[in-house]
């Protein structure tokens, strides 16, 4: 497990809770024996074979069978048999602890329309996957049944699976890839830059069709990363070119293309198209994915069916899912997703369900019936990000200086705040990747973490703010009071950030700073983070993975510690160019994407890990090694301790296609 992992029982213990944890997840005999000893925590294993690894599948099967709901429509006459629905090689799903029984609803919360996320990483399937059945995550092939990486680096040539079908039962082929790249990722008024993720050397791949279901990638740089990030990010692929084209001017007609934009009350061909790509709101488009949505946002609920040309199948030849429906029930906020966890009413979840929670959790196990599973949390906890960019330009002097955020770190209890919120069981923490990465080295995180006052004094002395008003508060070098505004929303991993933070920024009023924290509305406080409007956007941090996610400590994409700078990594001629402190980490980061050789990936991500920890451009609180993961007590294959991360898609790491509900027939 990760370092300061705790279990259950340390915790009943230390929170003085009277009750038991003795019920566990109903998962059934595992057909392999337990490992003898802990898992290694280990971040994205890196491939230096140039052929694909063996997918985790089994022999092919011989006879398909399929759910109740959908051989019925068979008999009807209103779906082909599914032999006919399911691919020539399906994915082939060995299932975790036992092979299931088809069930109903999968149930789950969300806050809204702005918490999609939540939703997302269930459903997700992209070219490669994460399998985390051996303990540590591993990328496999997904969609395709494999690939071949050319001597060079440069070459990725993808092999779909051969009669593949959107869910409205149209072929998914190559076309498709080819679509989005040139109609999608390469048009101006859709992407006004092409997608990072996917570049290498600053440039885009050429994607070749080689027939209707192989497609080459080739840069003109290796990506070093590439297996690895489409397994995070390899949805963004994924669109229907045989649905989407009428949207489009490349294809459409465009009389017919004004009318139905002027029909949907939109000004541009462009937001119409997006509108209809959006598979999170619109049941018309045919997707991939397990589910679809039937019943999108606003409403009392959001409703998913069954997918019934998935292309997977189970060791027994059952196509996948086993659910019916995924059903996501509107919280109106973080404690009504709470309370409907403690009533019951939750079958397998931590999003909204944070360590705050925890000890309210674990004390209702037996009248909710589920359990509480310590999932694996990577993440560096509460921080705040010091914005290198902000436009105050007297303020930025500020932020820039060094002195300034060890001053701010060193004026932080940390131990008190452990107390305050994490029960005495979190370890102080500034963010510097975690212990969870290959990245992180021995002793990143432990700068200026020590609580003391008088020092923190001194440092922010020294960084010119050594002038006092007449009320007490810090004068800026050009001779205004120094006020700082933490901005937070509702965290969806539960828990009141606002306390929190509000906590820091009472630290800092004590130092002569007057600070505060202020909690907004989720979509505003991404709006202004990413437009350069906050001073110190307040949130959490990656510890795993983050080098498919740079963001977090490269200034890419929707960075929040230099937004300005981030504009400018992806396009030089948009935002500000950074100082050469922060302009070389955008320098390295480049290298790392395009280093074949994983050894020097390694150093270079350790590198940029260690300007932070040197730097302090993110001040830390404390971090905690789990996160709480409800599941019902009759849920089967949901596993037990992964990590608990984005990058690795939350809650779709226990891959939902094949988590069932014992005792239920349908």
């Amino acid at each position: 497990m990760f370092e300061g992992t705790i279990t259950r029982r340390s915790f009943l213990r230390v929170a003085g809770l009277a009750s038991t944890a003795g019920v566990m997840v109903a998962c059934g005999a595992s057909p392999q024996p337990a490992p003898t000893q802990e898992p290694e925590a280990t971040a994205v294993p890196v491939s230096e074979a140039t052929v694909a690894p063996a997918p985790a599948e089994t022999a092919p099967v011989s006879k398909y069978s399929e759910a109740p709901s959908l051989a019925a429509k068979v008999a009807a006459g209103e779906l082909p048999p599914v032999e006919e629905r399911l691919p020539a090689e399906p994915f082939v799903v060995e299932c975790y602890h036992e092979v299931g029984q088809y069930s109903g609803d999968l149930r789950r919360t969300l806050t809204g329309p702005t918490d999609l996320t939540g939703n997302r990483v269930i459903l997700w399937d992209n070219f490669a996957r994460w399998d985390y059945r051996t303990g540590r995550l591993e990328p496999i092939p997904n969609m395709v049944t494999g690939w071949d990486i050319s001597p060079d680096g440069k070459t990725y040539t993808f092999r779909l699976r051969r009669g593949m079908k959107w869910s409205d039962g149209e072929p998914f082929t190559a076309d498709d890839i080819l679509f989005w790249q040139e109609a999608i990722a390469l048009n101006k008024e859709l992407s006004p830059s092409y997608p990072s993720w996917l570049t290498s050397g600053g440039r885009p791949p050429a994607i070749e069709k080689i027939d209707d279901y192989t497609v080459s990638f080739t840069f003109e740089v290796p990506h070093g990363i590439l297996i690895e990030t489409l397994c995070f990010r390899g949805s963004d692929l994924i669109a229907p070119k045989h649905y989407l084209s009428q949207f489009h001017p490349d294809y459409a007609d465009a009389d017919e293309l004004a009318a139905k934009v002027k029909a949907a009350n939109f000004e541009h061909w462009y937001e119409l198209f997006a509108n209809r790509r959006d598979d999170q709101n619109n049941p018309d488009l045919p997707v991939l994915w397990a589910w679809k949505v039937e019943q999108p946002f606003p409403g009392e609920r959001m409703v998913l069916v069954r997918n019934p040309y998935y292309w997977k199948v189970d060791t027994e030849g059952k196509q996948l899912p086993y659910f019916d429906r995924l059903i996501n029930e509107l919280s109106s906020n973080n404690e009504m997703c709470l309370m409907r966890a403690i009533a019951g009413e939750i079958d397998l979840q931590y999003r909204h369900l944070g360590f705050s929670d925890y000890s309210l959790l674990v004390e209702n196990e037996e009248n909710g019936n589920y359990t509480i599973l310590e999932w694996q949390s990577p993440s560096t906890g509460s921080t705040v990000y010091v914005n290198q960019s902000y436009g105050d330009l007297g303020l930025r002097e500020v932020f820039q200086n060094r002195d300034f955020r060890y001053g701010l770190s060193h004026g932080i209890n940390r131990d008190e705040m452990n107390d305050l919120f994490w029960y005495g069981m979190a370890t102080p923490y500034n963010p510097a990747g975690s212990p969870a990465d290959p990245h992180w080295v021995e002793g990143y995180g432990s700068t200026a973490l020590e609580y003391d006052v008088d020092l923190a004094n001194e440092y922010l002395d020294k960084a010119g703010l050594d002038r006092r008003d007449g009320d007490g508060f810090r004068l800026r070098p050009d001779g205004e009071r120094l006020q700082l505004l933490l901005e937070c929303y509702p965290s969806e991993e539960g828990g009141l950030l606002i306390d929190i933070f509000s906590q820091v920024a009472a630290y800092w009023r004590e130092l002569g700073i007057e600070a505060t924290a202020k909690e907004i509305e989720r979509s505003l406080w991404a709006q202004r983070a990413q437009a350069n409007e906050c001073m110190m956007p307040s949130y959490g941090c990656a510890g795993l993975n983050w080098i498919l996610d740079p963001t977090w400590y490269v200034p890419y994409g929707s960075c929040y510690w230099g937004p300005l700078f981030a504009q400018w990594a992806i396009n030089h001629e948009a935002g500000e160019e950074p100082p050469p402190l922060i302009r070389e980490i955008i320098e390295w980061y480049e290298q790392l994407k395009s280093e074949p050789d994983p050894e020097k990936r390694l150093e270079l991500g350790r590198r940029i890990l260690g300007r932070h920890n040197e730097e302090l451009f993110i001040i830390g609180t404390c971090r905690i090694g789990i996160n709480p993961c409800l599941a019902k007590n009759d849920m089967v294959n949901v596993l037990e301790d992964p990590p608990a991360d984005y990058r690795s898609h939350h809650e779709g790491i226990t891959w939902p296609f094949q988590v069932w509900r014992r005792g239920e027939q349908v």
